[in-house]
């Protein structure tokens, strides 16, 4: 009853249940045994009682015959039959006896997704009880919250302050128990950023400040000096200050540029090798500034149009309230925004410049609106977005009009990996500094001083040796740095003499690695999954690739964010992605993939990903179609040179499976596009464009 209402059969499929038959046995199971009279006047209140006593013969005799089992027992009064078990009932049993961690686990909506407004004692009964389990909810998470902050599994605690928050969105408590767990690990910047929202969203939607305990409470935060309480249970060798060093050190350089770049309003494009703290620093300094917005490119984001703009819109739009877009833009930004379909707006397929100029217009108009309050707008992983997104985004800092011109927004920082951009970024990065709207801060690795400064910072007891020798073996790269002092702290190492076989520097995937092996295999089995997903995935999707339930995926996915695998739903660092996604073997690579194709068509992805991951799993006859259907979805998007090369890979892949007619049909249209694209090009209509008033 917890979510989904169904049936779950012994040796069967859970059968969904149809929403009378959902309320009937999720009354009788809260509620207990009731008169038939009672149940018939909430099931069919406008129906005169002999035929709605007939309606409940036919209702009991349908679940009957569909589960070939007796269900609901008696004559006048009803009950559930002995041996029904009754998720809610085991929820609110764990509930009693103060097992929280159980009650959370089972928890979820009553009977979510059906409505019964049609019938109202019906309706205001289920409201009620639903009103009960999200104040059960409450407590549970408050007091798990509270147990894992007590034996130091902050992360944990995280995860449940946001849900905690989730729950009531204007719960100053939540906020400040997800300020005091964000201060706790490690994440100064993001306690101040929780306390600056808790404290608009107040002002906002009820009129008050924020009460003096939680103002206290933020400048002790500000001021560093909030107590950290000692772990009752340490869960894990590794110190919150290895997790994540408190200083950033060995940048005042890089810091001096960003300001006067800031101030300046150019863009600051941050370039360094992997490993180097370009993210760190970029964030770091937007927090100096005040709220930043946070975009991320993903491995992978090249082999799916527009997936770099889709996830950039959608971090946006948490921002925004829907009444702060005008109606043209949300009809344009349905394409990206699901949130405005259900709505009522949906634009049409893109034919034409005039159609694309209205929707960039409308992106430049709704990224203008989501970033007024934002002080510093940081696109992290520049070197992944693919490159109609690029496109997107070009439009959006200029207008259409040469780079740097018209730059739109708070100033951005731009973080890429050394020698890594596509050339059109390339391209762009260097006309905008040329021109003086840009500049290049290029992170170096730390020198020797700065070394000895954050091994000071992590406040563990490192010996002589092992120091000169991490320095050494790190070349100053303070992921190298930091993930050899994890490794040798995790062996017992740190306080006696360097290991004489590490890897090299190059190759610190394999202490990544080392760190993956002593993973449990469920974990490990996580992990692969989300290699191949690559990006934009959620644990429901993981859990179909694994064909895992849900739940027991939880664990897993604890162990890997314990081990600093994964970070939310991404993984920790990209080295670590590669690492990851490196070890996998060939065979079990392409199961995965085949897996994941059938698991992403639910959720009604892209069907360029689609096609990646069948032509990945080694299944080119199903990849064709895929490649078709995506070329069709570039065209709706006036994506003429897309839509070209994805006919012309549907064309070799109908070849490679021996479909020559479909193979033709597909380069014929290949054909057709270029020669359009070629037009185009030498009427110059593209340029002739201006842009216009929507």
């Amino acid at each position: 009853m917890l979510g989904e209402a169904v049936l779950q059969l012994l040796g069967a499929a859970p059968v969904p249940l149809e929403r009378k038959a959902a309320s009937l046995l999720a009354y009788l199971a809260l509620e207990g045994p009731t008169r038939r009279a009672q149940l018939t006047a909430l099931l069919w209140p406008e129906t005169r009682e002999a035929a709605a006593r007939n309606n409940l013969v036919h209702l009991l005799r349908k679940l009957r015959i569909s589960t070939g089992a007796e269900l609901v027992q008696g004559a006048e009064t009803l009950s559930l039959a002995a041996g029904l078990g009754v998720d809610a009932l085991e929820a609110r049993d764990a509930f009693v006896r103060g097992e929280h961690a159980a009650f959370l686990r089972l928890g979820g909506e009553l009977l979510r997704g059906l409505l019964y407004d049609d019938l109202p004692d019906l309706s205001d009964w289920v409201q009620a009880e639903r009103e009960r389990w999200r104040e059960w909810q409450g407590v549970a998470l408050r007091q798990e919250v509270l147990r894992c902050e007590e034996q130091g599994e902050y992360d944990l605690a995280l995860t449940l302050a946001l849900a905690l928050l989730d729950l009531d969105p204007l719960s100053e408590d939540a906020y400040c128990r997800l300020m005091r767990l964000h201060y706790l690990r490690g994440d100064r910047s993001a306690a101040l950023r929780a306390y600056q929202k808790c404290q608009d969203i107040l002002g906002h939607e009820l009129g008050l400040e924020p009460l003096p305990e939680t103002k206290k409470l933020a400048r002790q935060i500000e001021g560093g000096r909030l107590p950290s309480p000692r772990p009752t249970h340490p869960p894990t060798t590794l110190p919150l200050t290895v997790l994540c060093p408190p200083v950033l050190i060995g940048r005042e350089r890089e810091w001096a540029q960003l300001e006067t770049a800031w101030q300046a309003g150019q863009v600051a494009y941050v370039s360094g090798a992997p490993g180097v703290g370009k993210t760190r620093l970029a964030r770091d300094f937007a927090a100096s500034k005040g709220e930043f917005l946070l975009n991320e490119g993903r491995p992978g984001d090249f082999r799916q149009p527009k997936s770099s703009s889709a996830r950039a819109f959608q971090n946006e739009s948490l921002l925004l309230r829907s009444a702060d877009v005008p109606d043209w833009v949300k009809r344009e930004m349905s394409r990206y925004l699901p949130e405005f379909v259900e709505e009522g707006f949906e634009a049409p397929a893109i034919q034409n410049d005039t159609d694309l100029l209205r929707f960039r217009q409308a992106m430049r108009e709704f990224y203008r609106l989501s970033t007024r309050f934002v002080e510093t707008h940081i696109i992290d992983d520049w070197q992944y977005f693919d490159l109609p997104s690029l496109e997107d985004g070009l439009y959006i800092f200029t207008g259409g009009g040469p780079p740097g011109e018209a730059h739109a927004g708070a100033p951005l920082i731009c973080t890429f990996r050394e020698g890594e951009l596509s050339p059109e970024s390339e391209a762009v990065m260097r006309e905008m500094i040329e021109g003086g709207h840009a500049v290049l801060v290029e992170v170096e690795p730390l020198g020797a001083g700065h070394v000895e400064q954050l091994l000071d910072s992590l406040s563990v007891d490192i010996s002589e040796t092992v120091r000169r020798g991490a320095s050494h073996y790190s070349g100053g790269n303070p992921l190298f740095l930091l993930e050899t002092i994890k490794h040798l702290l995790e062996t017992r190492q740190l306080t006696g003499g360097f290991p004489e076989r590490l890897p090299p520097p190059q190759k610190v995937r394999t202490l990544i690695t080392r760190r993956l092996e002593r993973l449990s295999p469920p974990a490990l089995q996580a992990a692969r999954s989300a290699a191949v997903l690559q990006s934009d995935f959620d644990l429901e999707q993981i859990a179909g690739v694994l064909g895992a339930p849900l739940l027991d995926l939880v664990t897993a996915w604890e162990e890997l964010e314990a081990a600093q695998i994964m970070q939310g739903t991404r993984f920790s660092h990209d080295l670590v992605y590669e690492a990851v996604e490196g070890a996998i073997p060939s065979t079990v690579r392409q199961l995965l993939h085949r897996s994941a194709a059938r698991t992403l068509e639910r959720f009604g992805v892209p069907a360029s990903r689609m096609a990646y991951h069948w032509v990945a799993g080694g299944k080119p006859e199903l990849a064709a179609a895929w490649l078709l259907r995506a070329a069709q979805e570039a065209l709706d998007s006036f994506q003429l040179s897309e839509a070209a090369a994805l006919y012309g890979q549907a064309a070799e892949t109908f070849d490679q499976v021996q479909e020559p007619g479909r193979a033709r049909d597909a380069r014929k249209q290949q054909g057709e596009l270029l020669s359009r694209i070629e037009m185009l090009a030498l009427s110059g209509d593209a340029e002739a464009i201006q842009p216009t008033q929507p």
